[in-house]
């Protein structure tokens, strides 16, 4: 499972964490949401756990990402670990589930990213599993 943005803050919300409603009003900024609507000018860095599933996934420790939002992991939920946190701020960008095959949340959209790796590394996962269960 690869959760985006959103995606990410209802895999925890699923497993009993919670969410910062509103970023600006913790971090005292509003550099995750520069241009809401847009990617433009919406890059930043997240920092990842090294050997983590979001290191292994990204292909490396320090990943230029592409995100806009507003709301962040605040209490995280059961099973969950952060493996991500934002160059800018230190907020969460990275969740995962280290107990499960392939449990990952990332906050930024690697799918508006054409060097991202992310979601090639959930087909790649898939055609394994697949393949381990073919006979």
């Amino acid at each position: 499972m690869l959760g985006i943005c959103r995606g990410m803050q209802v895999m925890n919300v699923a497993l009993g964490g919670t969410l910062l409603q509103h970023v600006p009003d913790k971090v005292g900024h509003s550099e995750h949401r520069r241009n809401p609507g847009s990617f433009d000018d919406s890059d930043h860095d997240v920092r990842l756990t090294p050997g983590s599933l979001a290191a292994r996934a990204a292909g490396e420790e320090i990943h230029g990402t592409k995100s806009h939002h507003h709301q962040a992991i605040a209490e995280l939920g059961e099973g969950l670990e952060v493996t991500g946190w934002s160059a800018i701020d230190e907020l969460p960008e990275a969740i995962e589930a280290p107990e499960r095959r392939f449990v990952l949340g990332v906050q930024w959209h690697p799918e508006v990213d054409e060097t991202s790796r992310l979601i090639a590394a959930l087909v790649d996962e898939a055609r394994a599993y697949r393949s381990s269960r073919v006979r």
